[in-house]
């Protein structure tokens, strides 16, 4: 099925600055031809940082192999699972180290040093989940934060139109108080990002409180999102060249990223 998406999608290039090529390659099926996605060169990378401040993309040596893992339509729900996790894990080490830090002096063994710690305890860390591929998230997050509390946001994507449906949300009551990371696996057309931010601000959390991750991203989604909340940060593992048209997919992509880590789609059955 995701084969056939790519075929009915068609290449879309997002930066005027790239040159995207989509190659026409031939599989197993000598009648079955799949589009070869080119990845953003590293000048198209730093144009697009420079377009946004607030973005930060993970340096690639960190994240090719794994990215490559979790692409590959044969990898299997254990293998999927660990180098989603190790990813995932990047991503929260990296909005950690933007969170604003508190010095003080304290001892080792050997004596005094300066210490630079989080200005915030654990409690004052909300982590949000764009529900249900997000709760992937969740494991990793509490490893690092184990205090953090959790709110989640329930938006599914509408099949026909590609627009975002809001169904259930639960927040903490002091969240406007909170250093909040709202987490989803990718960043498409940004239609669920963006009714997520908008309920946070709804809630009064302020958009430079707001830290959003997500393992794999596109021009189109992080233009909007910075378009309307500019304040935010992003961090992402990569940058995507290619939005499908009428379905509005990540080419390359990774597939149904939900499916493929919970476990609900069968080995090669990967469906965008």
């Amino acid at each position: 099925m995701f084969r056939n998406l790519i075929k009915i999608g068609g290449c879309l290039g997002l930066l005027s600055t790239s040159s995207i090529l989509c190659n026409q390659i031939k599989g197993k099926n000598q009648d079955d031809q799949l589009p070869h996605y080119h990845f953003l060169n590293d000048n198209d990378l730093q144009k697009l940082q420079k377009k946004h401040q607030n973005l930060s993309i993970i340096d690639r040596s960190y994240t090719e192999h794994i990215l490559s893992v979790i692409r590959d339509v044969q990898t299997d729900i254990v293998d999927f699972r660990k180098n989603a996790d190790r990813l995932i894990r990047i991503l929260i080490e990296k909005a950690m180290s933007q969170i604003e830090k508190k010095k003080n002096v304290k001892q080792s063994p050997l004596g005094y040093y300066d210490a630079h710690e989080l200005k915030f305890q654990d409690e004052e860390i909300c982590f949000v989940s764009i529900l249900r591929s997000g709760n992937a998230f969740l494991i990793e997050a509490l490893n690092v934060m184990s205090g953090a509390s959790i709110g989640q946001i329930l938006i599914q994507r509408i099949e026909e139109t590609s627009q975002p449906s809001y169904f259930f949300q639960k927040l903490p009551k002091n969240i406007k108080d909170q250093q909040v990371i709202l987490v989803d696996p990718m960043l498409a057309t940004g239609g669920s990002a963006s009714m997520a931010l908008k309920i946070l601000k709804n809630h009064g959390v302020k958009e430079e409180n707001i830290t959003f991750l997500t393992l794999v991203s596109c021009e189109q989604g992080l233009s909007k999102l910075f378009t309307e909340y500019p304040k935010i940060k992003i961090i992402t593992a990569q940058v995507d060249p290619i939005l499908l048209k009428d379905i509005n997919f990540l080419a390359p992509g990774i597939g149904d990223f939900g499916d493929r880590y919970f476990g609900t789609v069968k080995r090669n059955q990967v469906q965008q």
